[in-house]
């Protein structure tokens, strides 16, 4: 009996064509070799289980091909069998974690001088390029610019920021995308077709979801539920795969905008009880808290939003009990607490506390102060009996000035004109007086363009003149030798003074 095999590896494409999601680039490395236009050197970056190594693995045999069909293997002749089973010395797979330093470089470049045994091309294809050292990187520079015309390098990374730029210039890099959940799901439907287990469109979107964008990731999970059962419904993905169920979610986000945190409490434990990954469980929160956060934003366009369609419903519920702030704020307080679980001890007394603190500090975030309130008329309350028996002191009052000439002035100066002013006598010699102290302070009176002067009457009987100043750097500039000048240019011309 043959030993069971892997979906991932059963199902692994073996045309561009079979490739999921990646067009832009199977489309261009067809043309180049039907075209025999293919470039010396390639690398390939994107996300885990995007198909990197797997494209890299049918370019080397689609450039080797003894019959090639529209730049695809044709997967019969003998050099396609050999190279899919591993039995073709000339295509060479080498992993760049284990094999990073320069002695490897240098048994690569010696034996990449030698013409290939059996292929038109030597292709080697090194795998997590990035794990390889500097000076590996450096002892490939010139075999990468120059290569020999029979050989060809093929680099894939998932960490592209770690690739030397000297190494990244003498590339052409395709950049793979995440596959979408859509079509993630398809592909499973595709396989259970050819397979002995079904899949509801429920659970094969929600594996696709788990998935975050990586095919080897979904059929890996697919083959964990095909182990459960049969017929794999949404139940048998969420108990194989040990993640809570979605009304386990949505009840924790309820419990948040309605402040219960002893049902969220409740729901943790239950979770708990049952073996419940809890760093899974608060990202699984942490996703539908994006959903609400799309759903507020654009919540016209409805593709960003991870959810199925029935849970559309439950979650506009949720939007409107929770304002655009709260849900940001609880959105970073529980990614705050996915990365402080990766590190935690104890990951449920971790959740624990963040969802308290959520359904707490919520509440006086949507203008419940009720709690802040209490708390502060206890402190006051306290204060009062420290200063009743003598242990504290009662807050001193601020002494009083003695309005000086130049504060009593200042009252009297205003940068905008009083409502009431239309009713009062205006100053008809003003432009005189200006003029007259213009000869005294001309720095001063070019504050007072503008300017205008009314008549009125004090509480105490006096009369005093009201200036109406445009400048509003008057006041800061404007001092008690300026105020007695000016007063002395209004009794010049006025013949009384005034105040």
């Amino acid at each position: 009996m043959p030993a069971y095999e892997a979906l991932y590896r059963k199902w692994r494409p073996q045309t561009f064509d079979d490739i999921v999601a990646q067009p832009h680039i199977t489309r261009t490395l067809i043309n180049q070799i039907i075209r025999d236009k293919t470039a010396h050197a390639y690398l390939f970056t994107g996300s885990r289980g995007t198909g990197k190594t797997t494209c890299a693995r049918i370019f080397a045999k689609a450039v080797n091909c003894l019959h090639p069909r529209n730049g695809n293997p044709c997967l019969e002749c003998e050099l396609c069998r050999d190279a899919e089973s591993g039995a073709l010395t000339d295509i060479i797979e080498i992993d760049g974690a284990s094999n990073n330093g320069v002695d490897e470089v240098r048994s690569l470049r010696d034996n990449a001088a030698f013409m290939p045994v059996r292929c038109k091309y030597k292709v080697y294809i090194i795998d997590e390029v990035h794990m390889m050292s500097a000076g590996a990187f450096n002892a490939l520079l010139k075999m990468i610019e120059e290569p020999p015309a029979y050989v060809k390098f093929v680099f894939a990374t998932t960490e592209i920021h770690k690739v030397p730029a000297t190494i990244l210039s003498r590339c052409q890099r395709f950049d793979f995308r995440r596959i979408l959940p859509n079509d993630i799901a398809a592909r499973i439907q595709f396989i259970a077709d050819h397979e002995e287990f079904s899949v509801s469109d429920a659970a094969a979107l929600r594996i696709a979801a788990l998935s975050d964008g990586g095919m080897r990731d979904a059929l890996s999970l697919l083959d964990q539920c095909a182990a459960v059962s049969n017929d794999i419904q949404l139940e048998t993905v969420e108990d194989a795969v040990g993640v809570a169920g979605k009304e386990s979610v949505f009840s924790v986000l309820e419990n948040i905008a309605h402040h219960d945190a002893a049902a969220a409490l409740r729901t943790i434990d239950a979770l708990y009880r049952a073996s419940k990954d809890m760093t899974r469980f608060a990202d699984e929160i942490s996703q539908q808290l994006r959903s609400l956060m799309l759903l507020k934003t654009a919540s016209d366009d409805l593709s960003m939003l991870q959810c199925m369609p029935d849970d559309l419903d439950r979650l506009r519920t949720i939007s409107d009990l929770l304002p655009m702030q709260a849900v940001l704020e609880a959105l970073d307080a529980i990614r705050q607490c996915c990365d402080r679980m990766t590190r935690a001890g104890n990951r449920r007394m971790e959740l624990e506390m963040t969802l308290i603190r959520l359904c707490t500090d919520l509440r006086v975030q949507q203008g419940d102060t009720s709690a802040l309130s209490d708390r502060i008329a206890k402190l006051e309350a306290q204060i009062a009996d420290l200063i009743k028996n003598g242990i504290a002191a009662a807050p001193a009052q601020a002494p009083r000035k003695n309005k000086s000439a130049q504060d009593v002035l200042a009252t009297n100066l205003r940068t905008s004109a009083p409502a009431e002013k239309e009713s009062l006598p205006q100053v008809k010699n003003w432009a005189v007086i200006l003029e007259e102290y213009d000869k005294i302070n001309p720095s001063v009176t070019g504050l007072l363009c503008g300017s205008e002067a009314y008549f009125i009457t004090k509480k105490d009987g006096k009369e005093a003149i009201h200036i109406v100043v445009k400048n509003r750097l008057f006041g800061k500039l404007f001092s008690k030798d300026d105020a007695i000048a000016l007063g002395g240019c209004i009794s010049k011309i006025l013949g009384k003074p005034y105040g």
